[in-house]
């Protein structure tokens, strides 16, 4: 059988393609297997993530091992009857969970964020043109929502969120680049669908009043401005930022900077995206505990103290300056002797209305008690919307061993 590569395509409906078109998949239990490994390609998902995957209830039968089992073995089937060699693609065992193995241009995800961080970089680099192509080549990968056909059974998943989140960063930034080569009309159409998905998005809102601004539609613009002070007073009881209030108003007196035959930066006239792929994700997991009403554990590890530092203040002062959620921040004290009463203390000021946001910053200091106290604390929550933000040197099962079995529902980003 001739060797080939082989193509894996999260960003709409889940496929596996090679040179002769598309392997065939069976079943639900099959796609939500692959779709969780190839989240993670190249790591290991803990047995226990794919079981919950399997059956989010939390109710697994007596038969779950075996039912997994067959579903891991039914797609080494898919890939040897596909002619993929294990060099290209393989799935194996690893202790204590499975790991999907392949090159990180064999994923359209990952082919999607390499374009746009080039696209991201000639945008600041002042070549608006690159920048461009580049954008739309990422965007162009796009064939829907992520796994849509999982995500239309109900799956919500961490990953999934931050993905969405980094396509409407990389649209935003598409449009700025079209916008800034004096070109609204090519990007209203699309804007005007987004904004309306996100009628609270302040870039969003800023770069639609700029587009219809620029292309002649000025009362549209204002108009564009009054739903978006409405919504945000309306949920958050916020008004719109300095950045758009300065738009409004040059729109408003007719200001030459925003006039509409000018091709100023738009980079001047609407809120600038996060420089921080990790705060997106974060803030992806707060969107994802509100909407499922139940607990999540991320976790910041790594070496850089600092970036870990500067991450938590700004999640922090954000959710205090938009009050989308109430923030604590748990004091672990020697040896983690008070992590577990704080976090209690947090949980009993939490609410099904309201999310709450856990803080516990260094606990690489606070010895072998954060797997368990962690992991009682989510188990108590219950269906509470609480995300626990924990961050630590080096890695947290080298850090605290049994972390994964101790802990459901966590996430790990290495900082």
């Amino acid at each position: 059988m001739t060797e080939r590569g082989v193509f894996f395509r999260l960003l709409g409906p889940l496929e596996i393609v090679t040179a002769d078109g598309r392997l065939p998949l069976k079943g639900m239990n099959q796609r939500l297997v692959l779709a969780l490994l190839l989240l993670n390609a190249n790591h290991v998902v803990p047995t226990a993530d794919l079981m919950d995957v399997l059956w989010p209830d939390g109710r697994p039968p007596a038969t779950a091992r075996k039912i997994l089992q067959n579903a891991i073995s039914a797609l080494r089937g898919v890939l040897a009857r596909g002619g993929v060699p294990e060099h290209i693609a393989s799935l194996t065992s690893q202790g204590s969970g499975y790991m999907l193995k392949t090159a990180p241009e064999n994923l359209d995800l990952t082919r999607f964020r390499l374009l746009a961080d080039k696209g991201r970089d000639a945008l600041a680099a002042g070549d608006a043109e690159e920048a461009a192509r580049l954008l739309r080549g990422a965007l162009g990968l796009w064939r829907g929502r992520v796994l849509e056909e999982l995500a239309d059974a109900g799956a919500d998943w961490p990953q999934t969120a931050a993905a969405e989140g980094a396509w409407l960063h990389a649209l935003e930034e598409y449009c700025e680049t079209e916008l800034a080569k004096g070109r609204p009309h090519e990007v209203l159409q699309r804007l005007e669908g987004v904004a309306a998905a996100n009628p609270s998005r302040e870039r969003t809102q800023g770069l639609l009043m700029t587009a219809l601004y620029r292309a002649g539609r000025r009362d549209e613009a204002l108009r564009a401005y009054e739903r978006l002070q409405h919504r945000l007073r309306e949920d958050y009881g916020a008004a719109p930022s300095r950045e758009l209030q300065d738009l409004h108003s040059g729109i408003v007196r007719q200001d030459p900077t925003h006039a509409p035959d000018e091709t100023p930066d738009p980079r001047g006239t609407a809120p600038r995206p996060s420089a921080a792929p990790e705060l997106d994700v974060l803030h992806a997991l707060l969107d994802l505990v509100r909407r499922q009403n139940r607990p999540h554990v991320v976790a910041l590890t790594g070496d850089a103290e600092e970036r870990q530092a500067d991450l938590v203040a700004r999640l922090m002062n954000g959710l205090q300056q938009d009050d989308r959620a109430t923030v604590w921040h748990v004091r672990s004290g020697p040896d983690g002797a008070d992590l577990a009463q704080d976090l209690r203390a947090a949980l009993r000021r939490a609410t099904p209305e309201r999310p709450m946001v856990a803080v516990a910053e260094r606990l690489h200091q606070a010895g072998q008690l954060v797997p368990e106290c962690v992991g009682d604390i989510v188990v108590e929550a219950g269906r509470t919307p609480l995300l626990i933000v924990l961050t630590a040197r080096t890695g947290s099962e080298g850090l605290w061993p049994g972390w994964d079995k101790a802990v459901p529902r966590f996430t790990t980003i290495t900082v």
